[in-house]
Formats: structure tokens, C-alpha cells, sequence
């Protein structure tokens, strides 16, 4: 078994940005900008300010949203509003 390197904190915390920065601009599942998100706001924002509003992100906050998207990208498949 081929032994994988381990993202170190700053790459997996680039990514997860980089992932964000992407989930600011639409709804990946919905392809729209659903209230119920916490990125509504942001997807309003011109590309400048959301990108200066994910730099200003804590790691907790990057967690949150990627674990909120995870949760309801779910949601979203299974039906529910």
C-alpha cells in the first residue's frame, strides 16, 4: 500500500478556501442563492468584497461553512427545502 503525504495545515487551510471562494458565488446543488444559507449575504457582494470576506475568515468559520455545505448539499439531494 502506497503511503500518502498528509496535507500540512496551510495547504488543507488553502484548499477549504479555495473551496469557499467557489461556494460564494452560487449554490453548487440548487445553482441559485437559497436565504437559508450563510453565504446568502456574501453572494450578494461583489467579487472583491467576498473575497476579502473569505481572507477574513478564522478557521473555525472555514470549518463551519464546509461542514454546513456537506450537511446540506445532503439536505438538497434528499428533497428537503
Amino acid at each position: 500500500m502506497k503511503n500518502t503525504p498528509k496535507c500540512s495545515d496551510e495547504v488543507l487551510r488553502k484548499r477549504m478556501r479555495t473551496a469557499i471562494a467557489k461556494l460564494a458565488v452560487e449554490c453548487p446543488v440548487v445553482k441559485k442563492n437559497p436565504t437559508m444559507c450563510p453565504l446568502y449575504p456574501v453572494r450578494k457582494k461583489r467579487m472583491p468584497a467576498r473575497l476579502q470576506w473569505i481572507d477574513s475568515l478564522q478557521n473555525q468559520d472555514v470549518e463551519f461553512l464546509s461542514d454546513y455545505h456537506r450537511v446540506c448539499q445532503k439536505w438538497q439531494k434528499a428533497g428537503c427545502p
